[in-house]
């Protein structure tokens, strides 16, 4: 089997020798390309099965490549992946809008640059293979495909359970022609029109385009037909099917991702202190987003009110949850119950001879029966999700337990004293890992 080819197309050497070393390694041909205009000779001569491209070049830079490579319809599928030193929101969504299928900067590890590439070159065979599918039924429904068949029009139907909206999307373009496809989903109802097979226009709840079409793009339930009938006469979709296609499918793949700590947008996140002991480092867009999260606007009304589309908005509530400086109404109180926990030595370990760690012991050491767990997580330095690991191990062989939250005073002296009821850890303390966000 032949190898895939990755076209780096960077103006600094050392990046070039750089990736070829990583992409090599990976098991990919490499070809190079120092700027612009010679990634488009480069894609004439030898056509690669994804682009890893910068942005900041001479001759012709990474954006206007991508734009060219979009518009040309031999080139447009090429899925492209801008690989660059800047972190700008603004130039993240021009390159997006652009036609990229993945923006990733230079500072990223090289597993997951290399995670980003193996997705993108799978989701574009599935793609394939299914579009060759759906010719090959619209081929097979409607004649010999020399206009021999008969007239009458195709309709596809089925489950967002068994086809996601990106597929399906492809599904009707693959049919080439014109018609509008419906998607349902309880009360939530939306539409998308095509002719001879490409994306003119959407509209749902109120929004056109493809801020529509993008809104639909990440439902997870409902049902979806497509009717060929007259076409729309409506515009409000400027991008190729193929860029809306492999966005939608970008996004539908990190939606999978938020919806793990994120169940809609409806939900209202708020500013938390417990649990933060690092060095925090924000972005122009986290502080945004920060600044109206006031514990009554919920994701959507965070979205309304720093006029940030609603998904970008959704991926950076998402990256706060995970950096613990934001949580939901019940995670909330039960991380701040966690972090008030007061965890106590045991004398019977599991096992009769054992090893720490120097961190292990540490933590040990400095374990009183009076310090509360966010007291030690200070004290010992270390993140929150490393304590969390390390209470669990040392939990689980037998050296301590974690009380329930400390009472806040004893007798009105305000001195803090602990339970004396204690519960052991795993059960605790997992569910206290859960609660902090922290497994």
């Amino acid at each position: 089997m032949s190898k895939e080819l990755v076209l780096m197309v960077d103006d600094e050497l050392d990046n070039r020798v750089m990736m070829r070393y990583f992409l090599e390694s990976w098991g990919y041909e490499v070809d190079l390309a120092e700027n612009g205009q010679e990634a488009l000779d480069k894609v004439d001569e030898k056509r690669p099965s994804l682009i890893l491209l910068d942005l900041e070049m001479p001759v012709l830079n990474g954006f206007e490549t991508c734009e060219r490579l979009k518009e040309n319809p031999d080139t447009e599928d090429i899925p492209i992946i801008m690989f660059t030193g800047l972190e700008a929101t603004s130039d993240k969504v021009r390159g997006i809008n652009g036609g990229a299928d993945d923006y990733v900067v230079k500072t990223v590890d090289p597993e997951e640059i290399q995670a980003r590439i193996e997705m993108i070159l799978r989701r574009t065979k599935r793609y394939e293979q299914k579009a060759k599918k759906a010719q090959a039924a619209s081929t097979n429904s409607n004649g010999d495909g020399n206009g021999n068949g008969s007239q009458k029009a195709a309709v596809l139907s089925g489950s967002l359970e068994e086809k996601n909206f990106p597929e399906a999307f492809q599904l009707a373009m693959a049919y080439g022609q014109s018609g509008t496809m419906v998607v349902k989903d309880g009360d939530k109802i939306g539409r998308v029109y095509l002719v001879d097979g490409d994306a003119i226009h959407a509209e749902y709840d109120g929004r056109t385009g493809e801020e529509a079409f993008y809104a639909m793009s990440v439902w997870k339930h409902g049902q979806f037909s497509y009717q060929v009938e007259k076409a729309s006469s409506k515009r409000t979709i400027q991008a190729k099917g193929q860029a809306l296609l492999m966005e939608a499918t970008r996004r539908l793949d990190e939606w999978n991702l938020i919806s793990a700590k994120i169940p809609n947008f409806d939900v209202t996140p708020h500013r938390i202190a417990s649990g933060v002991t690092d060095t925090i480092k924000f972005n122009k867009m986290d502080w945004k987003i920060l600044s109206h999260v006031d514990g009554k606007r919920s994701i959507r009304q965070v979205s309304e009110a720093t006029d940030v589309e609603l998904f970008e908005v959704a991926r950076t509530v998402f990256g706060l949850l995970t950096a613990g400086v934001l949580a939901f109404e019940a995670e909330k109180l039960e991380r701040d119950t966690f972090f008030d926990a007061v965890p106590e030595l045991r004398d019977e370990p599991k096992n009769k001879e054992f090893e720490l760690t120097a961190i292990q012991w540490k933590l040990l050491a400095y374990i009183d029966g009076k310090r509360d767990l966010g007291t030690l997580t200070q004290l010992v330095g270390l993140s929150p999700h490393k304590m969390a690991k390390a209470l669990k191990t040392l939990a689980e062989l037998g050296f301590l337990r974690v009380g329930k939250a400390r009472s806040k005073t004893e007798g009105g002296n305000g001195k803090t004293t602990a339970p004396k009821n204690g519960r052991d850890h795993p059960e605790s303390i997992n569910a206290g890992v859960r609660a902090a966000g922290l497994d």
